[in-house]
């Protein structure tokens, strides 16, 4: 009986991940873990790491982007922009003295 016991607890445990995993985004910011409801319930980007996302980055995860739109954590995008602004200023003048 302790098995079968075992094994449900497995099964239940299994389920609230999976449930979990396909309704929700866990996602990793500057400012530490953000919980996200997904637009879509599919398993892909359960956890995304956005510390280094540039703008590239955002336009290739469109759901991730509208899912922190509509939770109002827009905060969690602006960063990109800015690193967009430094890189660009990096690459035009890249012999600027550094701090």
């Amino acid at each position: 009986m302790p098995r079968l016991t075992s094994f449900l607890m497995g099964m239940v445990v299994g389920a609230l991940f999976y449930y979990g995993a396909t309704n929700y985004h866990v996602i990793r910011a500057d400012d530490g873990f953000h919980v996200v409801h997904k637009v879509h319930a599919r398993l892909a980007e359960a956890y995304v790491d956005v510390r280094q996302f540039g703008v590239a980055d955002w336009t290739a995860h469109p759901d991730l982007a509208t899912a922190i739109v509509q939770e109002d954590k827009q905060r969690l995008m602006q960063g990109a922009a800015a690193r967009a602004v430094e890189d660009g200023v990096k690459q035009a003048l890249p012999d600027w003295p550094q701090p």
